[in-house]
């Protein structure tokens, strides 16, 4: 039985996705990539932008034809492949343990098994490999395997704590288990509520300067109701 609390916060979050999904149209884009794919482009993503992830990811594959070819190659060259991306130097080493480990523990580039297993195991597998954390796992499964998680990167906590699902200062790492309490298990569902949070958080809901007075869902925002006083 729901507290008085949960039926609150679920309301709210019933009328986000309405509002948000009738600005934006339903979600329903998954990835192209494989598991693998999605694995190092969203390596090469972290703190850079997507135009610049894309660019290095290209590179790759154009300079060593594909992850065979990059786990082969020397750090210095996948390094050089990937100079649009931000740290290069910390993510070339890591893109090729990736990429040996892969290989050598599954005898191929493929990571398509995890879409059997249990989400649980999936993702506790992922998360053992150097330099995966929660957020990039929940791609992995979720984007290209369409797996019931829910990727919560800088957008989508913004947009919840600002709004009033989340509480304010709640954590990225625990905003996933808290949004998940209050969404339906279903990969198409999360993948709407995702994308849909991610792109008013990256075109109204922004950092430094949200536009707050340009925003569909501001009447039941607590952010905006402390911030005019309302």
């Amino acid at each position: 039985m729901k507290t008085d609390t949960q039926t609150t916060e679920t309301t709210k979050l019933d009328y986000l996705v309405d509002t948000l999904q009738a600005e934006y149209g339903r979600q329903t884009r998954y990835s192209t990539k494989t598991a693998v794919d999605q694995l190092i482009a969203t390596t090469l993503s972290q703190r850079t932008t997507y135009a610049d992830e894309r660019a290095a990811y290209n590179k790759l594959l154009e300079t060593y034809g594909d992850w065979e070819g990059v786990a082969a190659a020397p750090v210095e060259g996948i390094e050089a492949c990937i100079q649009t991306s931000r740290w290069p130097e910390v993510k070339a080493p890591r893109i090729k343990e990736l990429l040996n480990i892969i290989k050598n523990d599954y005898g191929k580039m493929d990571m398509e098994f995890l879409r059997d297993m249990p989400v649980e195991e999936a993702q506790e597998l992922l998360m053992k490999l150097p330099g995966v954390g929660h957020k990039t796992s929940t791609f992995v499964l979720l984007f290209s395997l369409r797996r019931p998680v829910l990727p919560v990167d800088t957008h989508v906590h913004r947009v919840s704590t600002r709004f009033g699902i989340l509480p304010p200062k709640i954590s990225q790492a625990k905003s996933h288990a808290a949004l998940l309490e209050m969404l339906p298990a279903d990969a198409d569902e999360l993948l709407n509520f995702h994308k849909l949070l991610f792109k008013h958080g990256q075109r109204v809901c922004t950092y430094s300067y949200p536009r707050c007075s340009d925003c569909i869902v501001a009447e039941r925002c607590d952010y905006y109701q402390n911030k005019t006083g309302g």
